[in-house]
């Protein structure tokens, strides 16, 4: 099946869904009430990114309006939620919330995501929406691991690793040399926050307060990327309103390379490429070995030292401590 075709697969299964829920709250595809204007001193430039999908649903409704509007947005994907996306449109069967099986994922066909996102930019949100304070430092590379595995070389994928709810991704926890950042960098992953939080997740948000919150912030914040949710039906309706009433105070909406120019970096993508090219040919050879237990097999390891001798990631270290000591991930983006 060529690529068009089965994008339109997947626009048309979507249609179908989206027009037997009649007792959705929000019936219409999106608002089409006036924009509000918002007073600012200022022009300034913003973007949109969109974290916790793809969803079955809301994410179409959402590029549609997107494309309408002739906006490139950035998805931070979750692993989980590819996995249910997968499962709605191809009938797949598989425990989205358990370890990731790395063998099972290379085996899948991620051209539906793909197609879904096309024209726009694909970015990691990790395998499970779990605080990484929660989890100790190889599980969340385990997790971040994973996703190089399963979307990195899809058109569109660019190495911006989002933590959930920001955690460890902050320019706080860069600036302070926290441990997460620190192994990102050896991995060719740029780690990102966002400027403007719409707080589009709230239940029964509001749309005049959304987009009055929003320009609000555009104006404090001077701009930068905004944050949305593509797993809720709000945002996909207040959407359009809110593109609408961003151009119409003035500001100019761009991709969110053109916000972080580090992020299209010609160099970084090369490189971190062919480091993902060589996480999947090592992962397929483990695969392809009986002798060897997949299930006990990690894409990437970390390994830590301190004066006092080695450190065991799995047991005894926290993803935000200031870590002083020799970092090394294996295999590390420099050797490749």
């Amino acid at each position: 099946m060529v690529l068009s075709t089965i994008y339109l697969h997947i626009r048309t299964n979507i249609d179908v869904v989206q027009s037997t829920q009649t007792k959705s709250t929000f019936q219409n595809e999106y608002s089409r009430r006036s924009p509000i204007i918002y007073k600012c001193g200022r022009k300034h430039r913003v973007a949109f990114t969109f974290d916790d999908g793809p969803h079955p649903t809301h994410t179409l409704s959402i590029i549609k309006t997107l494309d309408r509007q002739n906006v490139t947005a950035g998805f931070f994907v979750s692993g989980t939620s590819i996995q249910s996306f997968l499962n709605t449109h191809n009938n797949l069967t598989v425990q989205t919330f358990e370890r990731p099986r790395i063998g099972y994922l290379l085996l899948q066909d991620y051209t539906l995501l793909e197609n879904l996102l096309d024209g726009h930019e694909i970015y990691m949100h990790g395998w499970l929406h779990e605080k990484i304070t929660e989890m100790q430092i190889q599980t969340v590379i385990d997790n971040i691991a994973t996703q190089l595995l399963e979307i990195g070389l899809l058109k569109g994928f660019k190495p911006i690793y989002r933590a959930p709810w920001g955690i460890g991704t902050a320019p706080f926890h860069v600036n302070k040399k926290v441990l997460l950042p620190q192994i990102l960098k050896q991995m060719g992953i740029v780690p990102v926050l966002w400027d403007i939080d719409t707080k589009d997740y709230v239940l029964d948000v509001d749309e005049d307060t959304l987009i009055n919150n929003t320009l609000h912030l555009i104006c404090k914040r001077k701009g930068g990327l905004i944050l949305m949710h593509d797993n809720r039906p709000t945002t996909a309706f207040f959407l359009d309103r809110l593109i609408r009433s961003i151009r119409g105070s003035g500001h100019k909406i761009v991709s969110p390379s053109e916000i972080n120019q580090n992020w299209t970096n010609p160099m970084l993508m090369k490189k971190t490429r062919k480091y993902i090219e060589y996480l999947q040919k090592r992962t397929l050879n483990v695969q392809n070995n009986v002798t060897i237990r997949a299930n006990n097999y990690r894409p990437v390891e970390i390994i830590l030292s301190s004066p006092k001798g080695k450190i065991e990631p799995l047991h005894s270290i926290f993803p935000l401590t200031q870590y002083q000591g020799t970092i090394r991930v294996r295999p590390n983006i420099n050797d490749v």
